[in-house]
């Protein structure tokens, strides 16, 4: 296991590391836009050339990312002398004759550089307690969290700690748990490698002894794969289906404040003759939250159970098409015919709640904790505005809304045959709309009621108004609710007023 030792002593490698552009910055520059395996096969050979001109980047991306042996003298021109001694004796590195080999992944991520195991060596291939990296569920959840300032985060299931870290720089305090020992010495050592002091790592199962303890923001991105096994404590959680989720959703709310958030990565099955909404609604019903769920993709049985043995499982072909024959015996005794990946916001409020379960937007990428805040502040305005409030609202286009129209050549000239709208930025909802209302959106900039330009619309159109109201007001509902429209008082996204008004705390 790794050694203890200070943030200080780490120090050294940190500046090693930022001189070398060890950074995601310098990986991309380096394999451009491709996803690193997780585990190293057949693409060996493609990254060893892409790191063979024996650099300092060259070889720490051998060391620390593809965990093969280099010469000692490469190593040592790397690190330094010094440095390389100290990393052997941390358990870094191991010596192999006349080279030096990892021992750990280190990741670089959002600024911070993550130990995590190298999930490739044999010894560790078959451990029930292997330390992922950064994995794909791993970004969504740091992409969705709201990142305001908050005294008190939690993050329950911590793995290797990148959710802690993460939260450390927003929130005061930060709480972290995990089931597994060896995860949280690797989440403890990350925490000095990235100097975070305001953290504190508890052995326990999912919220454990905290009970007495109310948190601003909670995150999760714990073992959600529907699976009959307890091989892997970061992919299985032991229990049938998707129930650990479930029990989490309804554990939650007693650990949030009043305006708390707690979020969440998961899956959930699709059984038989149920419609995918109707058994997730339940999940929710008297947590004293708003929820807000989005789907992002829904894989057949087969497909899912092929995918989880094809990226997790480190056996040849016989042990992989036994295990896939007991998965897939398993889904056929449960009657689950797909499984949703999805992610869950839940905002701990007093009085009447809603729920919001839909389909998410397609291309999801970077940040979006502040669109996330943003659509709170949407829904909870369209819960508390009726018919005639909205229509003496005064509403404005985002800033990040686009309208895009689709021409065809007729009859000598360009005619338009679809016309949407687009966000650019944040959640990326796409909408079509009729040609001649998307002319009066760029009326809307907050300074007359929404009446007064559907009134004068429907004058320019020469339509009755009242029909025209009764039309167009769905419609609205449905772009405020997307974030196209803006009421008067809820600010933009990039505003620091947009994580706060969603829900109470702040340092």
């Amino acid at each position: 296991m790794l050694a203890q030792v200070t943030a200080e002593e780490l120090r050294p490698l940190r500046e090693v590391c930022r001189q070398a552009d060890y950074t995601e910055r310098g990986l991309w520059e380096m394999f451009g836009p491709v996803e690193l395996p997780g585990r190293l096969g057949r693409e060996t050979a493609h990254f060893l050339y892409l790191t063979r001109e024996g650099r300092a980047l060259d070889t720490l991306v051998r060391l620390f990312l593809l965990g093969v042996a280099v010469p000692r003298r490469a190593a040592a021109g790397a690190l330094g002398e010094d440095l390389l001694e100290a990393c052997g004796r941390w358990g870094l590195l191991e010596r192999c004759g006349e080279a030096v080999a990892g021992l750990v992944r280190l990741l670089p991520y959002k600024g911070l550089l993550l130990a995590t195991d190298q999930a490739e060596r044999p010894e560790i291939a078959r451990r029930a307690d292997q330390v992922m990296g950064i994995t794909a569920s791993t970004a969504a959840l740091a992409d969705f969290t709201l990142r305001r300032p908050v005294e008190d985060a939690l993050d329950v299931g911590t793995g290797c700690g990148v959710q802690a870290l993460l939260a450390a720089a927003h929130a005061r305090r930060v709480a972290a748990t995990d089931c597994s020992r060896r995860a949280l010495e690797f989440a403890r050592w990350n925490a000095r490698l990235n100097n975070r002091p305001n953290i504190c790592f508890i052995q326990a199962d999912a919220f454990g002894p905290l009970r007495d303890r109310r948190f601003d923001l909670a995150v999760v991105n714990p073992p959600f794969a529907v699976s009959p096994f307890r091989r892997f404590l970061y992919r299985d959680s032991g229990q049938p289906a998707d129930q650990f989720c479930r029990r989490l959703v309804r554990e939650a709310p007693e650990r949030l404040k009043e305006g708390g958030f707690f979020q969440m990565t998961l899956d959930w099955v699709e059984r038989a003759g149920q419609d995918w909404t109707e058994g997730l609604a339940s999940w929710f019903e008297g947590t004293g939250c708003d929820a807000w769920v989005l789907r992002l993709d829904r894989e057949p049985a087969a497909r899912y159970a092929y995918v989880w043995v094809r990226d997790t499982e480190p056996g040849g072909p016989e042990e992989a098409g036994r295990l896939y024959q007991e998965w897939m015996e398993y889904f056929e005794r449960e009657r689950i015919e797909a499984v949703s990946t999805g992610l869950i916001a839940m905002r701990r409020r007093s009085g009447a709640n809603w729920l919001r379960i839909e389909e998410g937007p397609e291309g999801i990428a970077g940040s979006v904790g502040e669109w996330v805040a943003r659509g709170f502040l949407l829904k909870d305005f369209l819960e508390e505005t009726g018919e005639e409030a909205l229509l003496g609202a005064r509403l404005r286009l985002a800033p990040e809304v686009r309208c895009e129209q689709e021409s065809e050549g007729r009859e000598g000239r360009w005619q338009p045959v679809s016309t949407r709208i687009r966000l650019t930025r944040g959640l990326p909802w796409v909408g079509n709309l009729d040609g001649r209302l998307a002319a009066f959106l760029p009326r809307l900039n907050g300074r007359r009621p929404l009446r007064d330009v559907l009134v004068h619309l429907a004058v320019e159109l020469g339509v009755e108004p009242e029909r025209l109201i009764g039309q167009c007001l769905p419609l609205v509902r449905d772009m405020i609710l997307r974030g196209f429209l803006l009421p008067e008082g809820i600010p933009a996204a990039g505003s620091q007023d947009v994580g706060t008004a969603a829900g109470e705390g702040g340092v």
